[in-house]
């Protein structure tokens, strides 16, 4: 089978939503999303997708190309505040291995199309704005950035429109993407130049999608926090080397602390660096980021406190370090959110981003909560405890840790709340991106057999990893907690 290229829908439209069509159920037809949808725990489409993905025989050609219609397609340039618009024409055949160069193209247009989603990339957003630039370029056929976006648009694209056992023909181009990294960082030339380090983002969000191997995502997320630790922070003191570090904050926050080791970034010289200037734009989420960069070193000592190898001194620096990091945390609630009251209904107020942030932040409290309780500094303060707290604890359980079950089950659920009101069928890549995390965190901190838990589980398998085609949303054994021998390791192809 091929797919056609992004155009207008044609024929006659039923007034169903694209959920309920797809379902074959009666639609209320409600306006803006039916309650047959929501009052089941399903993603509402809508009533009017603007372009579709339409399977065409193969062979067939359309009959609204005209002998001298190019068949590149034309787009505005998207990441300066502007949507892209395609206006590709030329099928795609099912097999990667046979897509030509303007056939890669339409699938960099499909990507780019959904990277936002309904949101805007403006100049200086970070991830999202380098993406569009980099993936935006003309990049020269063959090479490593070429590999790279092929990799990951190839993929994407076959997630989203054939589903997941199609993507296993895609593999190839992953492989080819690799072996080019390989190369490229073994010149010393070239291994912590820009392009290199948005070419190895490219296969962080290959992972996202494909997982072909529970641990292969960290190992690509510490690739890129070995490469930029490469140089000094006065490296990156400005232009291109600057926007990268900004953007690739989270990533190296994410490896360390998956890994459980203390980041780079917390050192003095580079938490300096990362500090933003006055021309810098900033958001909730930067604000944030420069007060997590503690939390991997302070995981790290957590797992030194347990199996009894930390010092007397050391334990004291973690003491410190702790009670300065959840001031903080509590600080920016407070600063930024005071006004919303703290209560759930608050919670539908905040957009996606801020949303994101907010998921964010509760997720740090989750991760923290076991070492507050072992040193006995409080990370969540009384008045934050649920109205329904209940008066007695179950059977088997002690008041303790009965109360420290349902305080963890509650900023877990928070968690949920924000990344159900946040995603839709209109949420961009990054914004699905944003919640993988914390909705992982938040999975191991809900109360077993829970209707949360139940809810999170068709959040994350049916609308992030069924719909939206990320399926690092799912759950994998190893993906964060054992560490089995990877496929590859970065700092073999550095030595």
């Amino acid at each position: 089978m091929e797919f056609a290229s992004l155009r207008p829908a044609g024929g006659h439209r039923t007034k169903k939503c694209g959920t309920c069509r797809d379902r074959k159920v009666k639609c209320d037809k409600q306006e803006p999303f039916c309650t047959t949808c929501t009052s089941r725990g399903y993603i509402c489409k809508g009533y009017d997708p603007p372009v579709v993905f339409i399977p065409v025989q193969p062979g067939r050609e359309h009959s609204r190309r005209s002998s001298g219609e190019s068949s590149r397609s034309t787009a505005r340039v998207m990441g300066r505040g502007q949507a892209l618009l395609p206006m590709a024409r030329q099928p795609v055949p099912a097999s990667p291995s046979t897509w030509t160069p303007d056939q890669i193209w339409i699938l960099r247009e499909y990507f780019l199309l959904h990277l936002a989603g309904n949101a805007t990339v403006s100049p200086g957003s970070g991830l999202p704005s380098l993406l569009c630039e980099f993936l935006g370029k003309s990049l020269p056929v063959g090479s490593l950035q070429y590999r790279c976006m092929k990799a990951l648009t190839a993929s994407y694209y076959l997630m989203r429109t054939a589903g997941p056992d199609a993507c296993q023909r895609g593999k190839e181009a992953y492989g080819h993407a690799i072996n080019a990294v390989r190369w490229a960082i073994n010149h010393p030339h070239r291994k912590a130049e820009p392009d290199v380090l948005m070419s190895i983002m490219c296969l962080c969000l290959y992972e996202n999608i494909i997982v072909t191997n529970p641990r292969t995502w960290i190992e690509h997320y510490k690739g890129v926090s070995t490469l930029i630790e490469m140089h000094s922070p006065d490296h990156y003191q400005s232009g291109k080397n600057r926007e990268i570090l900004l953007a690739c904050r989270y990533t190296i926050i994410i490896s360390a602390g998956t890994l459980r080791q203390p980041c780079f970034l917390a050192k003095p010289a580079w938490r300096q660096m990362i500090e933003l200037n006055e021309a810098e734009s900033r958001d909730v989420f930067d604000t944030i980021l420069g007060i997590v960069v503690d939390v991997p070193g302070l995981l790290h000592g957590m797992d030194r406190l347990t199996d009894g190898t930390i010092s007397n001194t050391e334990l004291t620096t973690l003491s410190a370090t702790l009670q300065w990091t959840v001031m903080a945390l509590r600080d920016w609630w407070h600063t930024s959110f005071s006004a919303a009251g703290g209560n759930n209904d608050s919670l539908s107020i905040y957009s996606p981003h801020t949303a994101s942030a907010i998921a964010f932040h509760h997720m740090v409290l989750l991760l923290l909560e076991e070492l507050c309780y072992k040193l006995q500094v409080s990370w969540l303060p009384e008045s934050s405890v649920p109205s329904n707290f209940p008066a007695t604890p179950r059977l088997n359980e002690t008041p303790t840790l009965f109360r420290r079950a349902w305080h963890k089950h509650s900023v877990a659920s928070e968690i949920l709340q924000l990344a159900q009101r946040s995603i839709g069928p209109d949420t961009g890549i990054y914004g699905i991106l944003r919640f993988i995390m914390p909705l992982h965190v938040a999975h191991d901190h809900l109360l077993p057999g829970s209707l949360e838990m139940e809810a999170l589980g068709n959040l994350m398998n049916v609308v992030m990893a069924g719909q939206h085609g990320f399926q690092m949303a799912k759950r994998h054994d190893g993906q964060y907690t054992s560490f089995p021998e990877s496929l590859f390791r970065y700092e073999d192809w550095l030595a």
